[in-house]
């Protein structure tokens, strides 16, 4: 596939590529994209490709459409999304600078500078969700109750060994019945899809944009990778979290007495997401062991 690359970009989008010969790296996480740069492997690819059914290649090319127009340079621009000879689907989305959270980690080496990321995330969130708003198709609601009844039952189909506090906590969630005010959410708004820059962040992989209306669900996911991503907590989990939170809330209110619960919603959703992915497989135990401390002690879990 990777020898496909190349002319295939030539062909849909001439004039991309100036160089005569072109490197391409794949990178194999939930699916397989293509990075392709123009000539050796210079800081920012040109474009990147990915196969893939026509749905959800169209889908994401419309919210790629949408908000990099909104916000150039922060989300990928669509060079093509159209169909092959052979029936499969190509997006071909633009290259953006910057380096992914790996590097940026080591990088890291004080309290200081965690907190200095995180606000630039969290001003990146921000913005993301302001474009958001002004979709009104991406404009909705969210009930509580149940959603986080919906997301228990599914795990508990795929066995998952919940905490009895967990379970009561999703049984307390019940009378949240009034829905809730919301829009779309990126889905894994996290520092996996993040590239930093010096002077700016950009944000990747809307696969699972939409996928919830969840108030809170980008900066519950953005907390957590962080936590996730210091090998020594260095900047504490407790800290990230409310930092996250009170961002959020600032630009949409959302009453206090539901986080927890949308928190317990945040880590269901994503441990059903990691359900026969063996490489989440540790990513599912860590996740449920949260729900359990979440349970326990939500206010200090929250800070």
């Amino acid at each position: 596939m990777m020898l496909d690359i190349e002319p295939l970009v030539r062909e849909v989008a001439p004039g991309l590529l100036s160089r005569r010969r072109a490197s391409v790296a794949c990178i194999a996480t939930t699916r397989r994209k293509y990075l392709v740069f123009d000539g050796g492997m210079p800081a920012q690819p040109r474009c990147v490709v990915e196969y893939g059914d026509a749905d959800r290649l169209l889908r994401t090319a419309h919210v790629l459409r949408t908000l990099s127009a909104r916000l150039p340079g922060v989300v990928p621009a669509v060079v093509s999304c159209g169909p092959r000879e052979d029936g499969s689907y190509v997006l071909i989305q633009e290259g953006l600078g910057g380096v992914p959270w790996f590097r940026v980690a080591d990088t890291m080496k004080s309290a200081a500078a965690w907190r200095a990321l995180l606000e630039r995330t969290l001003e990146t969130m921000t913005a993301l969700h302001m474009a958001v708003r002004s979709e009104p198709s991406w404009l909705g609601s969210f009930t509580l109750a149940s959603e986080v009844e919906r997301q228990a039952e599914i795990a508990a189909r795929t066995n998952v060994a919940l905490s009895n506090g967990a379970l009561q906590m999703v049984r307390d969630c019940r009378p949240c019945s009034v829905p809730i005010v919301s829009f779309a959410q990126h889905g894994d708004y996290s520092l996996n899809n993040l590239l930093v820059d010096r002077d700016s962040i950009s944000v990747i992989d809307f696969d699972e944009f939409g996928l919830t209306l969840a108030p809170l669900h980008d900066a519950f996911g953005l907390a957590l990778s962080f936590a996730l991503s210091q090998d020594v907590p260095t900047l504490p989990r407790v800290e990230v979290i409310r930092a996250c939170v009170r961002r959020a809330v600032a630009s949409t209110p959302v009453d206090a007495a539901l986080w927890p619960g949308l928190l317990l919603h945040h880590l269901l959703l994503r441990i059903n997401q990691c359900h026969g992915a063996h490489r989440r497989a540790r990513l599912r135990r860590i996740l449920i062991d949260w729900a359990d401390e979440l349970a326990r002690t939500p206010q200090s879990f929250l800070g």
